[in-house]
């Protein structure tokens, strides 16, 4: 077993890999060149932690970091726990009825399907990504897809105490709800450059996920050094992994803080909705849909942290 700091003592010889370790010890459980959902990787017959004896599906958690190159081929072969599910995957074209359950969000986006890039601006964007990362995984006629999710936090901005509080509005247990979503977080642009363009069609499919979120998602496109070349060089990398992830899975990106390529990702989106909040209410506005004209129309906060139940 390794700790997690060990890692990045090597700066040499090193790439990028997928760090599942636990959080309450943090012993490194597994090292993988491909992303997996999290609690799938980890060969435990009680499902707890080696190191520290705590339940993994309370402490496991994924990070893509630089690790030492012979380290990233371990456990790189055929021979893996989890069971691939691309014979059961459906793509998200199959679900015509899925919803938000905010009835004027789901006015302005609708239809959900795939083949279509999502993006939601502002500070509620967030939060609507999680609702959306929940709603995927009811059945259909509550308005879901029934399906697992993949869900990219570009801005450790993911918050598993509003998720849950989705689950047990519904009457599920957040542990089971959170079992479907296989969530990564990402550091650096190139990380998420690498991880859309190269790795995350694979996943999706051996994940069998209708439903991709990239949320905040020029939240590593911040750094001043950064030249102006290379990132429209790595965003282009972006661009064309959403273009082959949206051909199966419905695909949602949020751009939670102003940034000056905002205006680049919402020419890439099919449907682009601003999110704006103020003493108490959400402001939304529909500013690009492929048959809606621009609108603007307004929910409570609460109305999100308590989406309606939709049943067709």
């Amino acid at each position: 077993m390794a700790r997690l700091h060990y890692l990045y003592d090597h700066e040499e010889s090193s790439k990028d890999g997928f760090v599942y370790y636990c959080s309450n010890c943090s012993s490194v459980l597994q090292v993988r060149r491909d992303f997996w959902p999290t609690l799938a990787t980890i060969d435990s017959p009680d499902g707890r932690c080696l190191g520290c004896g705590c339940r993994l599906e309370d402490s496991i958690k994924c990070r893509l970091v630089p690790v030492p190159y012979e380290l990233s081929d371990t456990r790189l072969t055929d021979a893996v726990v989890f069971q691939r599910k691309t014979a059961n995957f459906r793509s998200a074209s199959s679900f015509p009825h899925f919803s938000l359950g905010l009835p004027c969000l789901d006015l302005m986006m609708e239809p959900f399907s795939s083949q279509r890039l999502f993006t939601l601006s502002g500070g509620a964007a967030s939060a609507v990504a999680e609702l959306t990362a929940f709603r995927a995984q009811l059945p259909l006629e509550a308005g879901g897809l029934d399906s697992n999710v993949l869900f990219v936090d570009g801005g450790n901005r993911s918050d598993p105490y509003l998720f849950s509080s989705f689950a047990k509005q519904f009457g599920l247990k957040p542990e089971v709800a959170m079992r479907r979503v296989a969530t990564c977080r990402i550091f650096t642009i190139y990380q998420l450059a690498d991880l859309v363009s190269e790795r995350l069609v694979r996943s999706a499919q051996d994940y069998a996920a209708g439903l991709v979120v990239i949320s905040d998602l020029l939240g590593t496109f911040n750094e001043p050094e950064l030249e102006e070349r290379e990132a429209r060089r790595l965003l282009s990398a972006v661009e064309g992994g959403i273009e082959r992830l949206k051909k199966n899975s419905l695909v949602l990106a949020t751009l939670a803080s102003p940034n000056k390529h905002d205006n680049m990702i919402i020419g890439w989106a099919d449907i682009a909705v601003s999110l704006s909040s103020s003493r108490g209410r959400v402001q939304a506005e529909l500013i690009k849909h492929p048959t809606k004209p621009p609108t603007a129309s307004s929910f409570t906060l609460n109305q999100l942290l308590e989406p309606v139940r939709v049943t067709r």
